[in-house]
């Protein structure tokens, strides 16, 4: 077992096949623009450092011993205002999960103090190559995204950490920044815990640098993300 962990640490893996209808014939096709957004992730996987990839990897660990045991993969993003990253995490593992061909993976979000879904990085997503619509229901907003045809989409709103639509057992928690980890001492029915810190881009609303972090974070994520799935699907072929 050993062995299989420092191999899944360091590899690259396999990702897009140089033939198109290779790698419709081994991954689950997303739109056209997303598929593009992601060729490169591979390269990318080996510039995250080494203490980086220990803790991606044990969100892989999780979902692969959920995946054994046939049981539906949970993870909880959990930010302090649940308003850009843990948004951006959880469409992006959703999207990773389909390509991969991992049906049962369900991800969610949950604050402390939640806002309102922020629109740049609603943007950002978009411009990655979701499709995105906006409603409003109860008076609550709505975003609904789609990351590849024929497929229902993923329905994200803001919520506080404990919101009836969240798992109230056997889940991971992956909490996304300094000030949320501080602040919660217990997260009852997590399976695991795990303190996965990323720069908020909302500090640099209103500046000359709002777009590009903005979308260098999506970036960031969406590839971290892709490792995990990536990294699954490599550790279960093993296994």
């Amino acid at each position: 077992m050993f062995l299989i962990k420092v191999f899944i640490g360091f590899s690259a893996l396999f990702f897009l096949p140089a033939s198109g209808e290779e790698a419709e014939s081994r991954f689950n096709p997303l739109y056209p623009i997303l598929n593009e957004y992601i060729r490169d992730f591979p390269r990318e996987f080996r510039k995250i450092p080494e203490d980086r990839r220990y803790r991606l990897n044990e969100i892989v660990y999780f979902l692969a011993d959920q995946q054994q045991t046939n049981s539906p993969g949970q993870v909880l993003f959990i930010t302090t205002s649940e308003s850009t990253v843990s948004q951006m995490a959880a469409a992006w593992s959703k999207t990773a999960a389909y390509y991969f061909g991992f049906k049962n993976y369900q991800s969610y979000t949950g604050g402390l103090k939640p806002e309102k879904i922020d629109e740049k990085a609603i943007v950002s997503l978009e411009k990655a190559g979701f499709i995105i619509f906006k409603s409003t229901a109860t008076g609550m907003e709505l975003y609904r995204i789609k990351y590849s045809y024929n497929l229902d989409p993923y329905v994200s709103f803001s919520k506080k950490l404990d919101h009836t639509k969240n798992p109230s057992a056997n889940f991971m928690a992956v909490v996304m920044d300094k000030n949320a980890d501080m602040n919660i001492n217990d997260i009852r029915g997590t399976y695991n815990r795990l303190f996965l810190d990323y720069e908020d881009p909302a500090g640099y609303s209103g500046s000359d640098m709002e777009s590009i972090k903005y979308d260098e974070a999506c970036r960031r994520v969406a590839i971290e993300m892709f490792y995990v799935f990536s990294q699954l699907r490599k550790r279960l072929e093993i296994d």
